[in-house]
């Protein structure tokens, strides 16, 4: 688990920022504390902010008319999050994004964002942000293309090491879009081969 001041440091090193660039993030980002199934944003309401998990969980998710929901991301510590369309459009968000957990996000509103435009580091910040919202977009649509259930759940574990102690098995399995009992049976495949 991630410590939550260690948060920012990893980002902004994963995202090629100046190491200064992480007390001018923490002077212009405000704290938004959610509990445990809080709404960061619900779907028809406009996005404010972007913002870096500090710690705990979310997920973002559609609601059909029969109230399912179909997972559309997971975030933890150290996680971009945004209705990023919504956000930079002003428009209604098509999604709902909803705590996990009790969590804690450093978020730049809207009207500060626009402002902080004019700084080429904030630039460089957005910029990097954006891109990797669009690379984490993609990255999920090959998979989900390209890759079976058992080979998109590799995936997941490979590269987020703690998601299953984060969330529940039936909101990852909705994430990799499969039932339940599949995420299930590859579980007990995986824990049967490592005691082989």
């Amino acid at each position: 688990m991630m410590i939550p001041n260690q948060v920012l440091k990893q980002v902004f090193e994963k995202l090629k920022l100046p190491v200064a660039f992480e007390n001018d993030f923490k002077n212009e980002a405000e704290i938004l504390r959610l509990k445990k199934n809080d709404f960061f944003i619900r779907e028809g309401e406009v996005c404010s902010y972007i913002g870096i998990v500090k710690s705990g969980s979310l997920y973002s998710f559609f609601e059909d008319d029969n109230t399912d929901i179909q997972v559309n991301e997971l975030y933890q510590a150290s996680s971009l999050i945004s209705s990023y369309r919504s956000f930079l459009s002003q428009t209604p968000s098509p999604a709902n994004f909803k705590a996990n957990m009790d969590v804690e996000i450093y978020v730049i509103p809207y009207e500060k964002y626009l402002n902080l435009q004019k700084s080429i580091d904030w630039l460089t910040f957005f910029k990097a942000f954006s891109d990797t919202l669009f690379v984490r977009k993609c990255l999920k649509e090959t998979a989900l293309m390209n890759f079976s259930t058992k080979k998109r759940y590799e995936l997941l574990i490979e590269q987020r090491h703690s998601i299953e102690q984060l969330f529940p098995q039936y909101i990852i399995a909705s994430y990799l879009k499969m039932r339940p009992e599949t995420l299930s049976r590859l579980k007990s495949l995986d824990l049967h081969q490592e005691k082989v």
